[in-house]
């Protein structure tokens, strides 16, 4: 980035407008609200302004694209920084579809080789820079279904709250509100999908216009769609995919009768793309892991295809949750009957014993290299630290492939040690690096929620909230702050439930919570059980916020009525 800012005017810009963001908030504080008289902040709109109005009148060339897609990190993290997540997260989608362009080799191909003396290379950079927005994207993906794809002619038995609407999207962006001079931005042409087949999908899509882009790229074409995700879910598939050289080429067809699409997730990077480059050639498939790997760079390598297999299954997993409805349950036998139902899926079988058993074959292969590595934790301290990293995404997989929320008190109670240690290791990483307060990584946010949500031992889960308070990070599109909130909020829960009937009676109810980010993030559902104290009955209550973190360190809850909105937690409650 430093070597290309010096050549382009329009990454300059965007870089000095992340770097006086910075120097604001290292003024007020990373939590403070920005005024318009610190001129730090007012720097860092300018800059923000000018570097948009370059890329909307970017003329379509060869290097157009490696500007446009290294911009489009620049206004991500910009505006991540600053918590504006409805416009991080439309950033985010149009990098999405500008990578997909790259991956799905089209006719384009060979001249946009040309956009870097090393195309793969930098290439392969970006997308690293973007899986963590992938996966942390997932957690708003009820929102992009209602931004990207809105009720049609009333189709719908699921209203969309105002603020959800593109209007009230387009009117929340600072570049319309703050920057007359970007008026323009949306003159880019969008990427094409071919359409998309009546029986692919259980909601109307042909006719849904995508917000205009802000991304001028050189000769944008059609882009494709993973039919089979959309077929599952309505959305583009969700799951993040590493380059697979077995993988079969996408066809493409063009078509004069396509629709407009906004993307949510990133096309594998294929053997038959230009940009394709695994980083190990001989690392493609998991039947061979050997018995001990030989490094933690070989460790790495397979991880990605163990990562791979089970975060696959993951959107199957949100769309049974999805369809149990466990908010309109009028029992405890009807809850428990909705919840027992769904390990009885044969798919969510073959999902539980496949990734128990490459998690277990890549477990016994790298724990050999791991206690070599902490022996040696003094002499190669980063080796250390990328290990630990390594194992915390390893016990997370373990609990996601346990899916406690299905499963009986007793096996979710099995898995406090695994939370234990995923605060133990987070809590040294946090320690071990310096923290101004933003990091355009995937971090240890995520985890450390997952131990302060879901582990049955109530020391471990306040162990996990006070981690979140001592380091405080915002990781891209993750604040620890808003999740430690969400998690004093569930500690209220877990005490409402405590001494009401036996453990097992206890752990239904508390199957019953849900969390969701609404409007794209600018507001949070979360769903509890609290019983009735005139009828004695459990029921089902529903409580919206402002993601904006209160003084004291909470969210403003206010009661509303239970909606129909699909949890983002899934199995792992």
């Amino acid at each position: 980035m430093p070597q290309v800012t010096m050549e382009e005017t329009t990454l300059r810009f965007g870089a000095m407008a992340v770097g006086a963001l910075r120097k604001a908030y290292q003024t007020k504080g990373p939590s403070a609200e920005l005024e318009h008289d610190n001129r730090h902040y007012l720097n860092s709109v300018i800059y923000y302004c000018e570097a948009l109005r370059l890329q909307s009148k970017a003329e379509p060339t060869r290097e157009g694209l490696r500007t446009a897609l290294l911009s489009s990190l620049l206004f991500i993290c910009f505006e991540a920084q600053r918590g504006n997540m409805p416009a991080a997260l439309k950033h985010v989608s149009h990098g999405f579809s500008m990578l997909n362009e790259l991956a799905a080799c089209t006719e384009l191909a060979p001249g946009l080789v040309s956009i870097a003396p090393a195309p793969p290379s930098l290439v392969q950079e970006i997308l690293d820079c973007y899986r963590p927005l992938e996966l942390q994207s997932r957690s708003f993906l009820g929102s992009y279904k209602q931004f990207l794809y809105p009720p049609k002619n009333g189709c719908s038995n699921q209203s969309v709250a105002p603020d959800s609407s593109k209007e009230a999207f387009v009117a929340r962006q600072p570049n319309s509100a703050t920057c007359p001079a970007t008026a323009s931005v949306g003159d880019a042409r969008q990427p094409q999908a071919r359409p998309v087949a009546s029986s692919e999908v259980s909601t109307p899509l042909q006719g849904i216009t995508s917000p205009p882009t802000q991304y001028s790229m050189p000769g944008q074409t059609s882009t494709l769609i993973a039919a089979g995700a959309v077929a599952a879910t309505g959305l583009l598939s969700p799951q993040s995919q590493s380059s697979d050289p077995e993988t079969p080429p996408l066809q493409h067809h063009p078509s004069p009768k396509m629709v407009p699409h906004r993307f949510t997730s990133i096309a594998p990077f294929t053997k038959n793309s230009p940009y394709f480059r695994p980083r190990q050639f001989n690392i493609t498939t998991l039947d061979n892991i050997p018995s001990t790997f030989r490094n933690l760079e070989e460790a790495r390598g397979y991880w990605s295809l163990v990562q791979k297999f089970t975060v696959s299954h993951l959107p199957l997993l949100t769309l049974l949750t999805s369809q149990l409805c466990l908010t309109r349950a009028v029992s405890n036998l009807d809850i428990e009957r909705r919840l027992s139902s769904v390990k009885k899926q044969p798919r969510i079988g073959n999902f539980v014993t496949g990734s128990r058993h490459w998690l277990s074959r890549w477990i016994e292969a790298f724990e050999p290299v791991y206690k070599t590595i902490c022996r040696e934790a003094t002499v190669e301290p980063q080796n250390y630290l990328s290990a630990m990293s390594l194992r915390i995404e390893y016990l997370i997989l373990c609990i996601y492939s346990t899916i406690p929320r299905f499963s009986c008190l007793t096996a979710a109670k099995e898995l406090t040690p695994r939370y234990r240690e995923i605060n133990r290791l987070a809590e040294i990483l946090l320690r071990s690096r310096p923290n101004c307060g933003f990091a355009m990584d995937s971090g240890w946010t995520w985890p450390l929620f997952i131990s302060s949500f879901s582990c049955r031992d109530p020391d471990v889960r306040q162990d996990a909230i006070r981690i979140l308070g001592q380091y405080p990070v915002r990781n891209a599109l993750r604040d620890s702050y808003v999740f430690r909130a969400i998690a004093l909020r569930n500690q209220e829960a877990e005490n409402q439930v405590i001494g009401e009937g036996s453990e097992e009676e206890q752990w239904l109810q508390l199957r019953r919570r849900e969390l969701v980010f609404e409007d794209l993030g600018s507001s949070i559902i979360f769903r509890s059980a609290q019983k009735n104290s005139r009828s004695g009955q459990w029921e089902l209550i529903e409580e919206i916020a402002n993601a904006t973190v209160l003084s004291d360190g909470r969210l403003g809850w206010r009661r509303q009525p239970v909606s129909e909105s699909a949890s983002i937690l899934s199995g792992v409650c």
